[in-house]
């Protein structure tokens, strides 16, 4: 009796054992997971060209992306972070485009440049920025009008 029971209890445990990788390997860890992440952008890698889309204006967040960046223009608070541009509202953020006049020390990741009349343009998603020496930064502007 004691041989069949040390025979069930050494299954049963290597069974434990044997399945422990395989459902460590089925979850992955919530970095590395392809999904939806709290509602804040969309990570595309079914294709063989991976996108990232940045939450589109008026979308609600709950909240900031990690590392984002606060900047403060007239008294109010805007925050910069994973592509897009928020602002405080109620107790959650919501996407704006920033307003014109903005100064930030920083240009946004994935920014493009663009010459207009001999001046770089910076643009990232719809937003364009252009270097102010006086502000130290690159302050946000409307979109450069030039002609073909």
């Amino acid at each position: 009796m004691n041989r069949h029971l040390a025979r069930a209890l050494g299954a049963t445990a290597l069974g434990a054992l044997l399945l422990q990788p395989v459902t460590t390997m089925a979850d992955p860890p919530a970095h590395a997971r392809n999904y939806r992440d709290d509602d804040r952008r969309y990570d595309d890698r079914r294709g063989w060209d991976s996108h990232y889309y940045p939450p589109r204006r008026g979308y609600l967040a709950y909240q900031l992306p990690p590392r984002h960046r606060a900047v403060h223009h007239h008294g109010h608070r805007y925050y910069y972070g994973g592509g897009a541009w928020y602002r405080p509202y109620g107790s959650r953020y919501v996407v704006v485009d920033p307003p014109v006049g903005l100064v930030v020390s920083f240009l946004p990741q994935y920014s493009t440049t663009l010459h207009v009349g001999g001046v770089p343009y910076y643009r990232a998603g719809p937003v364009y920025y252009v270097w102010n020496p006086r502000a130290r930064g690159y302050v946000v502007t409307d979109r450069p009008y030039y002609r073909w």
